[in-house]
């Protein structure tokens, strides 16, 4: 798995803006997420990238209801 995701480009960010905040807030308030995974999955979405994960449990749902790219590990 490491192998793996040493193959993809990875952006680290420290700020979060307020395009995000507003982004997971709108993302927490439709779907039962975390609190970290509505930042991560908005962060995806507002920087137009893809949210890596083995979360089936909280992000199948959202795969199927919105326009957000989502690439599992598992």
């Amino acid at each position: 798995m490491i192998a793996e995701l040493r193959k993809r480009p990875v952006l680290i960010n420290d700020i979060i803006t307020d395009d995000t905040f507003a982004e997971a807030g709108r993302l927490k308030a439709s779907y039962k997420i975390s609190l970290a995974n509505s930042i991560a999955l908005a962060q995806a979405v507002v920087t137009s990238g893809e949210l890596l994960t083995a979360d089936h449990h909280e992000f199948d749902i959202i795969e199927e209801n919105e326009s957000i790219t989502f690439s599992w590990i598992r």
